[in-house]
């Protein structure tokens, strides 16, 4: 993947200590492009059932599409992901406007990762559209928390929001609070690489919890599963 830099002022440049945190910049991408991600190829985790492909991510007026199929030379099927293309994301908020897929097996994700270290997730499945589960990944465990939420996940769009501090991690959905963490440390992102994602792949294999997302299966009925995603921000 590419890396892009980010542009400094010269009044910024002056200072030698400029931190990554320091440099961070607030955004809004309304995913109706993809000009500022890498989308995510040939390559998925061993216990999905697909593999990322660019065939798989579509964008339009109305934002960033993420399609299930069939196109994948390594797994039964294809799924795909969309990266921001910085990799100085810091403490701040994140936020993103979804429509998870109501197909059993297959999962909807928003999330800020550095590989291997720390990861910050907001994920819905289809085996249960009226629960998002939260987690963050450290020191090679995960963490997850189940939420209940007033409404189906795969009906209509909902905001979902996760705020990054050094000492919490607190979720939002809808712009009401519905979780905060103390007790979960998260790398330091000054020493840190992290990137900003959003995903959605299907869950088959049997040693895999399915009582989270649920067994995936392509439907019969001429459905095509997908999941859909608008307006992501970053507020420092």
């Amino acid at each position: 993947m590419k890396f892009t830099l980010l542009s400094l002022s010269l009044a910024l440049l002056a200072s030698p200590f400029l931190s990554a945190v320091q440099a961070a910049q607030a955004f809004h991408e309304s995913l109706d492009n993809h000009d500022n991600f890498d989308i995510a190829d040939g390559y998925g985790p061993d216990r999905w059932g697909c593999s990322f492909t660019e065939t798989q991510v579509h964008e339009s007026s109305a934002g960033t599409r993420i399609t299930i199929g069939h196109d994948s030379d390594l797994k039964p099927y294809s799924c795909g992901e969309l990266v921001y293309n910085r990799d100085d994301m810091t403490y701040g908020k994140y936020s993103i406007e979804m429509i998870a897929s109501n197909i059993v097996g297959q999962v909807t994700s928003f999330f800020l990762i550095a590989n291997e270290d720390t990861e910050i997730d907001v994920e819905l499945t289809g085996f249960n559209n009226r629960i998002g589960w939260m987690n963050i990944w450290h020191d090679q465990k995960q963490n997850p928390i189940s939420i209940n939420l007033p409404f189906d996940t795969s009906q209509g769009w909902h905001k979902y929001e996760f705020e990054w501090r050094p000492n919490f991690v607190a979720w939002s959905v809808d712009d009401n609070v519905v979780l905060n963490r103390s007790d979960i440390a998260t790398s330091d992102p000054s020493n840190t690489r992290y990137r900003l994602a959003i995903n959605s792949w299907t869950q088959v294999n049997q040693e895999v919890d399915i009582n989270w997302a649920g067994q995936f299966k392509y439907p019969t009925d001429g459905r095509v599963p997908q999941a859909q995603f608008r307006n992501m921000r970053y507020t420092p």
